[in-house]
């Protein structure tokens, strides 16, 4: 019970100077600071799908975590969408990986086109915010 509340702590910790290294190097840009948040974001989701990939018998680990066989035939690794599949219904990477890395990824993409608009704006009109 301990253990579960430390990792819960230390997932807010790191979130939490996550947030304060982001505010600190973009500055007082709000869209530079949804960037560099988003990005980071969504490179530590895909780190996170990749490390389901890292898995020297494909067959054990289906076996072991999936308890479901693994079909040679079916079997399938891409790197995007993230995916190594057992067999035709089974995948190890989570389910949820790749549509939230969708998610990400277009707000990191809008909060970027956010950034550019902005610097173009504020070289256009330096006197304005």
């Amino acid at each position: 019970m301990l253990s579960e509340f430390l990792q819960v702590g230390a997932i807010v910790a790191g979130l939490w100077c996550l947030v304060a290294t982001v505010k600190r190097a973009a500055g007082g840009d709000r869209w530079a600071r949804w960037t560099l948040l988003l990005s980071v974001l969504t490179s530590g989701l895909y780190l996170w799908g990749l490390t389901h990939l890292l898995v020297l018998d494909v067959r054990e680990m289906c076996e072991l975590t999936l308890h479901t066989h693994f079909d040679p035939d079916e079997h399938m690794e891409t790197l995007l969408p993230l995916s190594m599949t057992c067999n035709a219904d089974d995948d190890l990477v989570p389910g949820y990986v790749n549509p939230v890395l969708a998610v990400l990824a277009t707000g990191t993409l809008a909060a970027g086109l956010g950034t550019v608009t902005r610097a173009v704006r504020t070289q256009r009109h330096p006197g304005r915010p």
